[in-house]
């Protein structure tokens, strides 16, 4: 049997343990290429973690960055949230950086590695470029932006360092349409880079059950609890949407750093008996949200400093569990969102007319199934993991021809 070809994938996410609540598409990607590849997954360490096991046939390496009590830059809610949330989070930056770094030099003198898939512009990108440079088999670099490197990060330094791996990776991809233009505003002269979404379990896990009986008044947000995902827009538009609809409920499922100030927006606006806040939710338990909520809502908004949702597949799970969603009329979404066909858009930012569009369906069931019944179909095909895994498999395998 030939020996398979060593692929390190490169990650600041990925589940720290069995049913862990951190996102896991660069895990169910790698499970879908590790047949074809043997994968080696270098992430940070954190609390409670191991340094190195197999994590269901994947060989998953966590570099230290700080002890151990003090590793807490990466997870629950992401690098950039945490750099914001906290100042103090800064001074361990380099350290960071210096940690993945040696473990990635590391890892290409000890490994057969053909490709490096990094995602994210900063700091896998970029690190993974430094180590190249230094590595005497000189892996080929596939990048994969997810949209907060992309949109955020806008300081000269960061801009820069964008700019760089763009212009160096030998192959780049983004999770959506609106990100390639993006990409040619930083950098004009670059190829556009190839739109692959990350996929997601809708065979086996975000599926409808017709068994289950949805609730007519029940509203569900699902995401991190920062400015871009604008969940204080829909607590505000709540008011008004209690006036027509007073049985109104609104489940909040996700946690961050702008947790105690919606909380306490919430309690201002006198909506302590309709809005729960449920906290970081296993995805069973998310999928028991999405098929008994009437609707789905994402107010999606651009954040002050400019970072914008890159995809949002948490509309893709709701879809494809057969909740009705209506979101924010943003770039990316309109990869996800045909209005009045797979969901309902409304204006980012604009609680009046977010308040309109879920009064109206709430008040009619027959659309919101109708919306619910195309969107299934849509997602169907365009997001589910085996044609994501077909892209990547064939975007790595040229790779490894070439290099």
């Amino acid at each position: 049997m030939p020996k398979k070809t060593t692929l390190l994938v490169l990650a600041s996410t990925f589940p720290r343990w069995k049913d862990d609540t951190e996102p896991r598409f660069v895990y169910d990607l790698c499970q879908r290429l590790k047949s074809e590849y043997e994968i080696i997954v270098l992430t940070p360490h954190a609390k409670n973690t191991k340094k190195q096991e197999n994590f269901d046939g994947l060989t998953v390496i966590r570099y230290r960055y700080a002890p151990e009590g003090f590793e807490q830059l990466a997870y629950e809610g992401g690098i950039t949230a945490k750099l914001k949330g906290n100042k103090l989070n800064w001074l361990l930056l380099p350290f960071f950086f210096l940690g993945q770094r040696i473990a990635i030099i590391k890892l290409l003198k000890n490994y057969p590695v053909k490709v490096i898939h990094a995602h994210w512009l900063i700091p896998q990108g970029f690190l993974a470029l430094l180590a190249k440079t230094v590595s005497k088999n000189k892996p080929a670099v596939l990048c994969t932006s997810h949209g907060g490197d992309l949109y955020g990060l806008n300081d000269p330094i960061s801009k820069t360092i964008k700019r760089y791996v763009i212009k160096n990776v030998d192959a780049l991809t983004v999770v959506s349409s609106a990100m390639q233009l993006e990409v040619k505003k930083l950098v004009p002269a670059a190829d556009l880079p190839t739109v692959v979404p990350m996929g997601t379990d809708l065979q086996g896990l975000f599926t409808p059950n017709k068994s289950i009986q949805r609730k007519p008044f029940q509203l569900l947000f699902v995401g991190r609890l920062v400015e871009k995902k604008g969940l204080q827009y829909l607590l505000k538009a709540l008011p008004k949407i209690l006036e027509t609809h007073p049985k109104v409920k609104l489940n909040i499922a996700g946690t961050g750093p702008e947790l105690d100030k919606l909380k306490k927006l919430a309690n201002d606006l006198g909506l302590i008996e309709q809005v729960f806040f449920l906290g970081r939710l296993s995805h069973q338990a998310l999928v028991t949200q999405y098929r008994t909520a009437a609707l789905a809502v994402f107010p999606f908004v651009q954040a002050k400093d400019g970072d914008i949702e890159g995809l949002g597949l948490v509309m893709v799970e709701a879809m494809g569990c057969g909740c009705p969603v209506i979101a924010s009329d943003i770039p990316a979404v309109r990869d996800v969102i045909i209005d009045n066909n797979t969901g309902v858009l409304t204006e980012a930012g604009n609680k009046k007319q977010l308040a309109e569009k879920v009064m109206e369906l709430l008040s009619n069931e027959d659309r919101r199934k109708a919306l619910a019944k195309e969107a299934r179909v849509y997602v169907l095909e365009r997001f589910s993991w085996d044609k994501t895994a077909i892209s990547y498999q064939a975007l790595l395998q040229k790779l490894v021809d070439k290099n």
